[in-house]
């Protein structure tokens, strides 16, 4: 006789459209967690460098590629094909190439891993490389051994060798932001799980008297986020500074390895909370 009232709450059959809806609801969710996971941004930018870096090795070598024609210019000069000398001048740019190549690999391989390599040699050594390939370039189209002067050449003879040269600088520039970009990510990471944590703790050696105990690697949450290799620098660095009777410094930290400002004075405090077994010094 009277119509029953629905409850509020009550489980009713969904329409075809409200359950689409409600997948792609479920859908765009963990879409939205998985692409803001930090691990995923630490991948990402890894990726990001490589990617950037090959297309920067192609187009080097193709500049460099065009640049030994004017180096075998320069000192083949009006020699016949015939002449030794002629074949020896093409090994010249190659050799030096080869150099510059090897020293830019060790840069990015250093760069990856957080260590900075701004040393005066090394600088000295890139700068005598492309020095000696642009002056090479330039006097080979400004005098050519064969035919008249033609500004074409000079001009591309000059600019050419400035890109490679600058390519070279500006790729550890690269290599650097693209890891301060992961450092980051892995920064907001959280902790590990501590799972695996307990298995190891459980499988590990009785500790050592106090008296005969080494100095031990500090342990702190800003300290769990960071890559092995980073953990294990910032590992020795306190060592050295507790073992000299001071703290820890941001320089001390800034000198070898890159880190956020932010994170950088957090890891510092915590750094210096334990005297890991030597007395610190104001």
């Amino acid at each position: 006789m009277f119509r029953k009232r629905k409850i509020e709450g009550e489980d009713t059959p969904r329409s075809r459209r409200v359950r689409a809806l409600a997948d792609q609801l479920d859908e765009a969710r963990d879409v939205h967690r998985l692409s803001t996971d930090p691990m995923l941004g630490a991948v990402t930018a890894d990726r990001f460098r490589a990617s950037i870096t090959r297309t920067m090795w192609v187009f080097l070598a193709i500049g460099l590629g065009f640049t030994t024609t004017g180096v075998h210019d320069f000192l083949a000069g009006d020699r016949p094909i015939t002449d030794p000398l002629w074949w020896g001048a093409w090994l010249a740019e190659p050799a030096l190439a080869g150099i510059l190549v090897t020293l830019l690999r060790w840069e990015a391989s250093m760069l990856s891993h957080g260590v900075t390599t701004n040393a005066k040699p090394v600088r000295y050594l890139k700068r005598l490389l492309l020095g000696a390939t642009l002056v090479a370039n330039v006097w080979a189209g400004l005098a050519p051994a064969h035919g008249e002067v033609s500004k074409g050449m000079v001009f591309f003879h000059l600019v050419i060798p400035l890109v490679v040269f600058l390519l070279a600088e500006v790729m550890p520039v690269i290599q650097q932001t693209c890891t301060r970009v992961r450092e980051q990510a892995l920064a907001t990471a959280p902790a590990p799980t501590s799972g695996n944590t307990v298995r190891r703790t459980a499988a590990s050696p009785p500790p050592m008297p106090a008296e005969i105990q080494a100095p031990r690697p500090p342990t702190s949450a800003t300290f769990a986020k960071l890559p092995a290799s980073i953990r294990t620098t910032v590992t020795s660095i306190t060592e050295t500074a507790h073992s000299a009777g001071r703290p820890v410094t941001a320089a001390d930290l800034t000198a070898r390895v890159n880190l956020p400002e932010a994170m950088l004075t957090t890891l510092v405090d915590e750094l210096n909370a334990s005297i890991n077994h030597h007395p610190v010094t104001a």
